[in-house]
């Protein structure tokens, strides 16, 4: 089977920080060394996106051009991929020419095929700079929570999500202007005539259980047509010659950047067809690795350009996309400093890079958002990583040594079978993009063995038995060698195979259980792996990668007293109607039966509930929190719900019903 593994492109406006490592850029390596270790046919790209808001905003913050934003970080962001033993087989940039030419030429077939149409929409224009300004260039007064410094498209203090039009007092960030607003001619892609063509692509594939809920929820809500050029000094110009100074959307343009860079790596092989094998052949498996974020643009949109096209494209055939990683209790936030960026760590602690890709293997946020805490980071690689797996590898190859470093080796068959039924679901887990899991299997037999290792003691046998039990465990040496290979490339697994003498392996020749070596003769005595992190250094990686906590950071718990959480009021009620809110893949907008008549309140638990299952259930309502506006909704008040076993929220109620607006005691 032929692979085009991607990974996210990430915008060349900043640094790499472990979210998105744990996101998106590990699991696609773990992925893609597999296939490899399979004898698969695997290209894995990568590359910068260049263009957009982001990278302009980044230019006016530092006073700079947008050129010398992506000149600085392109190359910190393929370097810190690379040095982090991410196994790219090439990192472009959407800056190349060949992907400006290959963006326009869509944008001119989606026209010739009538999927484009042309409008006039309404614009905020800075008078004073006499530019159109995006979203992000627009602030003023949240309406909900009366932040002053509210963007137009959310209020970073409240997370209302936002238009320009919702602010109070709004004003350009590029002049401090009150905007003007001026109509302005765009083309749409009608995505909503290519619903239809969408669906039956999407009913083909199988998705992750936190990506087919967000799919289903759009499709529900029924796709909409949407802009796909705005005004902009910095992009791909529209290729038309009455659209002077508008540019192509970076969410139709980027994505296509996984084909030019596709072209770029065949055309520096010297075979510029080559592109094609895994773009327009049918037998080719693409798959994008992405963050949460990205779910609609991988699955609904970019497989609707490519529809749109008709000229045979290849679609993604997965999009594991993962959630999001959270630092100490916090989200990451670059603008606030809470973050450990990729080229510090690497600066901080060179030693220590398969430890970071094993613990974020660990804490992969596959289905839920997750959690780094320091004291996570030290316990999984003493408690896990040292004191199971290398401290096996440790214990077998030390006794080898002191029986004379050489043998035969005869393992016995139940343990070939372990080895190769492990090797079974590790390779079934990683297929299911259960990194996680896969990880918790090669420990987990690490943990039998160290156990068989220990019920043996052959340290209390004469040396003639004691070396050919010892011995029998060099095969499993000789799988764990390869079996760690995807998670921890850069010293775990090629220095066990250096002190074992071995190659790396197929893993098919893992999954089969019949002896992978007959001798093993160490050459030097064996040297642990991976030393334990003492508390100083911990501390010293702390110092240096998270010098200070953000402000609404906290220590310790934050006690109130009695007199203010008796100002809460409490309440059950009754659920009368619930419906979803379109547009949204989390929301519900639910009608409520209170002590004072019927109220609305828009809840984020779609993913959790089907509308018409919380129809006559009754529930706890905080009834004296403030309105807020959710998507163009007033929502009063709140519904109470425990977070259960994998993030699922489960609805707080009282044990037997009650009238509705009983206070809650």
């Amino acid at each position: 089977m032929r692979y085009l593994v991607t990974a996210a492109l990430p915008y060349a406006n900043g640094p790499l920080h472990i979210g998105h490592l744990a996101g998106a850029y590990l699991p696609a390596d773990i992925f893609a060394r597999y296939l490899r270790l399979r004898g698969e046919e695997v290209l894995f790209i990568c590359g910068s996106d260049e263009h957009g808001v982001a990278i302009t905003l980044r230019a006016w913050q530092e006073r700079t051009t947008p050129q010398a934003i992506i000149d600085k970080y392109h190359p910190l962001l393929e370097e810190s991929l690379r040095r982090l033993g991410i196994s790219l087989d090439y990192y472009g940039r959407t800056t190349d020419p060949l992907h400006h030419d290959l963006s326009q030429r869509f944008f001119l077939r989606l026209l010739e095929k009538g999927w484009l149409e042309k409008r006039k929409v309404e614009q905020f224009w800075d008078p004073q700079a006499s530019t159109f300004l995006p979203d992000r260039y627009i602030v003023g007064t949240c309406p909900h929570c009366g932040y002053e410094e509210a963007y137009g498209d959310q209020c970073e203090k409240c997370g209302a999500l936002l238009s320009p039009a919702d602010l109070i007092h709004p004003r350009s960030r590029l002049t401090g202007t009150p905007p003007e607003k001026r109509l302005s001619e765009q083309f749409y892609l009608r995505l909503d005539a290519l619903q239809p063509l969408v669906e039956a692509y999407v009913s083909r594939c199988h998705w992750k259980p936190n990506v087919g809920p967000v799919i289903q929820n759009w499709l529900r809500a029924g796709l909409a047509p949407r802009a796909i050029t705005r005004d902009l000094d910095w992009g791909i110009p529209v290729p038309l010659p009455d659209m002077a100074g508008k540019v192509l959307y970076v969410w139709f343009e980027a994505p296509l950047g996984y084909i030019s860079i596709t072209q770029r790596w065949a055309a520096s092989r010297g075979a510029p067809h080559r592109w094609a094998d895994f773009w327009l052949n049918p037998d080719t498996r693409i798959i994008h690795f992405i963050g949460k974020d990205n779910i609609v643009f991988h699955t609904l949109l970019f497989p609707a350009i490519l529809i749109a096209a008709d000229e045979g494209y290849t679609l993604p055939a997965a999009v594991p996309a993962n959630e999001f990683l959270n630092l100490e209790g916090q989200k990451i936030s670059t603008s606030r400093r809470w973050t450990i960026d990729i080229h510090e760590y690497l600066r901080a602690a060179p030693h220590r890079l398969d430890e970071l890709r094993f613990v974020l293997t660990a804490l992969m946020p596959q289905t839920r958002d997750r959690d780094f805490t320091w004291e996570e980071f030290a316990s999984r690689i003493n408690n896990e990583l040292v004191a199971t797996i290398t401290n096996l590898i440790h214990r077998i190859l030390t006794l080898l040594w002191r029986y004379g470093g050489e043998a035969t080796v005869i393992p016995e068959g139940k343990l070939l079978h372990t080895r190769a039924e492990s090797a079974r679901t590790i390779g079934a887990r990683l297929e299911a993009y259960d990194f996680s899991g896969a990880l918790e299997a090669i420990l987990h037999l690490a943990q039998l063995a160290n156990k068989g290792l220990t019920e043996s003691a052959p340290w209390h046998l004469p040396p003639e038995k004691a070396v050919g039990v010892v011995a029998s465990y060099a095969d499993l040496l000789a799988a764990m060698g390869t079996l760690l290979e995807p998670f921890m490339p850069l010293h775990v697994a090629p220095k066990l195979r250096e002190q074992l003498g071995v190659d790396l392996l197929n893993w098919r020749r893992l999954e089969d259980p019949t002896p992978l070596l007959s001798s093993i003769k160490l050459k030097a005595a064996p040297q642990p792996l991976v030393p334990k992190l003492s508390p100083d250094e911990l501390r010293s990686m702390q110092t240096q990668l998270l010098p200070t906590a953000p402000a609404s950071a906290s220590p310790s718990v934050a006690y109130i007293s009695i007199e203010e959480f008796q100002k809460v009021q409490l309440q059950v009620v009754t659920i009368r109607s619930a419906e979803r809110i379109p547009k949204s893949d989390k929301l519900l907008k639910i009608t409520i039966e209170a002590a004072d008549g019927t109220h609305t309140v828009v809840s984020g638990i779609a993913q959790h509930y089907e509308p018409e299952a919380l129809i006559g259930q009754q529930a706890i309502w905080v009834a004296n929190l403030a309105p807020r506006t959710l998507r163009g909704v007033s929502s009063e008040g709140m519904l109470l719900f425990a977070e259960g076993e994998g993030g699922k929220l489960i609805r707080v109620a009282p044990e037997t019903p009650v009238p509705p607006g009983s206070p809650v005691q």
